[in-house]
């Protein structure tokens, strides 16, 4: 997983989190270190600031989105908006999102995220076997 969030005690409580759950998690504190993190190591899972000091985050879902490594990822936009404005964006078409979620990162909202990539992982088309000769 690749959590790209500026808040530097934020960013490491929540990797904290995540560890203590079993993932592996890497931290960028911009858009554009996350992008060069997300290029090498094309995680599964980025969960992504909305807010960030060099760039918004909904750009940044959407490079990654362009990028073959990255295309295929569950891109979840983490937010401290209050409920009514992330409404707001779950409402708009964001092609380039898959989940927004309100901050703090809890064990539920943990859930959330990986029965969602679970899903996407079910809905991949898979090649199928190659039969014995």
């Amino acid at each position: 997983m690749l959590l790209i969030e500026d808040n530097a005690e934020l960013a490491e409580a929540t990797a904290e989190f995540l560890r203590s759950e079993g993932l592996e998690v890497l931290i960028a504190a911009t858009g554009n270190s996350g992008l060069e993190m997300a290029e090498a190591f094309q995680p599964e899972i980025v969960l992504c600031d909305i807010s960030l000091p060099d760039m918004a985050g909904l750009d940044v879902a959407r490079v990654l989105r362009e990028a073959p490594g990255t295309k295929d990822a569950l891109i979840v936009m983490h937010t401290a908006l209050s409920e009514r404005d992330l409404r707001t964006f779950e409402r708009q078409p964001v092609e380039s999102v898959n989940l927004f979620l309100p901050k703090p990162l809890t064990p539920e909202k943990l859930d959330t995220i990986l029965a969602r990539l679970n899903v996407l992982q079910r809905s991949r088309v898979s090649p199928p076997p190659i039969s014995e000769i």
